[in-house]
């Protein structure tokens, strides 16, 4: 299908255009984690027309996974996530360049791809690879979008990372915190996961498009549940280990 046809709708689109689709045609993404968020965000930015999607995940499909991992199917338990997505992934739009890593990443390697990349989506889901992710984007100065989900709830935090004053991460949760929790120990509702990965894909497009010009280091709180929206301000700590 030619680009002009398969990406129409985006060329149409007032203020994104054909100068929008370009920047995504040659973004290169990393995705760390491809679980409930993952699974969601690197669907709607393959058919969106992104260059290079790289999956890093080393676990492997559980049938636990099935209710939201939407890229997973029975006959995928007991394959590697990234192995497996990458496949899915490639059916969707055969003209995508990805690359998928099945093995937990030292933090040598991480910088490594977070130097090659345009863009980090963290979708893992523990404290200690965020705040590393998070140290990293920063000094390198590239984008960082974030997300998580939890019982009902969702949290989205994009940090462009442009200046040395932005707050990051690090400025809200430490290694002391318990705040962020293991969706698999505590529970989530399969919608919210989605719902959360589709708007990781679109803080990613605003991002590389240059849309994203407005409000920044925002931490924006769904409550599914009571459908109650809140946005939290991440001030910069004066004592941060990363960024102060």
């Amino acid at each position: 299908m030619p680009e002009s046809m398969r990406y129409i709708s985006h060329h149409n689109l007032e203020g994104f255009g054909k100068d929008g689709q370009k920047k995504l045609s040659n973004s290169s993404i990393l995705i760390i984690g491809v679980g409930g968020l993952g699974s969601a965000t690197s669907l709607y930015l393959t058919v969106s027309g992104i260059r290079k999607l790289t999956l890093v995940d080393f676990d492997s499909v559980d049938e636990s996974n099935l209710s939201r991992q939407i890229l997973f199917q029975k006959q995928d338990i007991g394959m590697n996530k990234a192995i497996v997505a990458k496949e899915k992934l490639k059916a969707f739009n055969e003209d995508i360049l990805i690359d998928a890593i099945q093995k937990r990443l030292d933090e040598d390697e991480l910088r490594e791809l977070i130097k090659d990349s345009d863009l980090i989506i963290d979708a893992t889901d523990n404290l200690e690879s965020r705040l590393m992710i998070n140290q990293i984007t920063y000094e390198q100065r590239k984008p960082l979008c974030i997300g998580a989900a939890i019982r009902y709830e969702g949290h989205l935090i994009t940090i462009l990372n442009k200046d040395k004053d932005e707050s990051c991460l690090n400025c809200l949760y430490t290694l002391g915190d318990e705040s962020l929790l293991d969706c698999d120990g505590i529970g989530v509702l399969s919608p919210v996961v989605g719902i959360m990965g589709s708007m990781m894909a679109m803080e990613c497009i605003k991002t590389i498009s240059g849309l994203n010009t407005g409000q920044k280091n925002i931490v924006s709180v769904f409550d599914f549940k009571n459908n109650i929206y809140n946005k939290i301000n991440l001030e910069k700590r004066v004592n941060c280990d990363v960024c102060s």
